[in-house]
């Protein structure tokens, strides 16, 4: 079930810097980073369905803005999330292939078979569980740290997760995000601008590598134990991109796409 390869490891103490600064998501013990205003809240009903998953990167490197190591996998998710109640499940169904190879988790975890991920929110019950709605994140916005460019949401979620591997719980509490957002990566995985370049936490300018006519789904959920040859610097990772949304219910009043 688990198995230690070897990676390469990204290098760029800058890089590193830029994004230890502020955890990106909401650590394991539910202390997140400060709360964000969202533009407008719609007090309802959010159902969605995604597939066309991915793999993004693995230990060294997590984010792959270049699109290396992006790789296709067998999954889905499903997302439920009562915005006037606070209340929240995401599910999250991996099986892995020989074409996409294992998850590698950590420096000495890497998974094969069914993966299973569930988050579970409650804000008014668990302490830094937090939903968003119709908002700005990441990039120079001053909301979370800059792993991704400025990048539009629909909804976004932080919360603890458990992970099962093969119907063992290998994970029993971790801490988790996910934004329903504006599309990013293109067909090849990679995170570019208008003139080809990728992202890069580092960029002078961190708008104009989104396209506000596409939808995606990102799910990440991480440690906050240091770990310098991880990018980002924490000792495990998984970060999965669904493609592919199926919105079934959403709050009325709330615009897909949001422009385009």
């Amino acid at each position: 079930m688990q198995t230690s390869t070897k990676t390469r490891s990204i290098r760029g103490a800058g890089v590193l810097a830029a994004v230890a600064v502020a955890a990106a998501f909401v650590p394991a013990n539910g202390h997140g980073p400060v709360r964000t205003t969202a533009a407008h809240t719609f007090h309802g009903v959010w159902k969605i369905e995604a597939t066309d998953a991915r793999i993004i990167g693995g230990y060294g490197n997590n984010f792959a803005y270049d699109g290396k190591n992006v790789r296709a996998i067998k999954g889905r998710a499903t997302a439920e999330l009562d915005m006037e109640s606070g209340v929240g499940k995401v599910v999250v169904e991996l099986e892995t292939t020989p074409e996409s190879g294992p998850i590698r988790f950590s420096s000495d975890q890497s998974w094969t078979g069914k993966i299973r991920i569930v988050q579970m929110i409650d804000t008014k019950k668990m302490r830094g569980a937090r939903l968003e709605e119709d908002v700005m994140l990441h990039g120079d916005t001053g909301n979370e740290a800059p792993v991704m460019p400025n990048i539009f949401n629909y909804f976004a979620t932080w919360g603890p997760s458990t992970i099962w591997v093969n119907g063992e719980k290998v994970v029993p509490m971790i801490g988790s995000h996910t934004m329903l957002s504006e599309q990013s990566r293109g067909a090849d995985g990679a995170i570019r601008n208008h003139e080809g370049k990728p992202y890069s936490p580092m960029a002078p300018v961190k708008a104009g590598f989104t396209n506000p006519a596409g939808i995606e789904f990102h799910v990440v959920a991480h440690t906050t134990q240091p770990d310098k040859n991880n990018f980002p610097p924490h000792s495990a990772w998984i970060h999965l991109n669904f493609g592919k949304v199926r919105v079934v219910e959403a709050p009325e009043g709330a615009k897909i796409p949001y422009k385009g």
